[in-house]
């Protein structure tokens, strides 16, 4: 069950970095930088919960506690790679780093994060209703 929850996580990782790029080299030659962050939080927003509701079938836990758990591994997991990726790997400098959780210039990275760890939750109980 760790090595479902951890793959599905993981495979968000790309669609991350698609979506990057996609916002640098389409969004904000369109709309600017400051509307192309904005639309690329809820582009990933919505690709993240499309992808949960999809998958999260194939971890079949127990009940809604065990999928709020898995919210918070994922979120735990998101920021580790954020801080760890974009400093070491990146070579990014922590106030490069810690500005998208400002909600400046049109980001909106936290509301991102509230639904990586909610998406596991909310996915299962739309699962329920269907």
């Amino acid at each position: 069950m760790t090595f479902k929850i951890l793959l599905l996580w993981a495979a968000i990782i790309p669609m991350a970095i698609a979506n990057g790029i996609f916002r640098d080299t389409v969004l904000i030659r369109a709309f600017g930088q400051q509307r192309a962050r904005t639309a690329s939080g809820l582009t990933l927003s919505a690709v993240i919960m499309a992808w949960t509701f999809l998958t999260i079938p194939w971890i079949q836990l127990p009940g809604p506690l065990h999928y709020a758990g898995v919210g918070l591994v994922w979120l735990t997991l998101t920021v580790a790679f954020e801080f760890l990726f974009g400093r070491f790997v990146a070579r990014k400098p922590w106030p490069e780093l810690l500005r998208a959780y400002r909600f400046e210039d049109g980001d909106i990275w936290p509301l991102v994060l509230a639904v990586v760890a909610l998406s596991p939750s909310v996915a299962a109980a739309l699962r329920m209703l269907h």
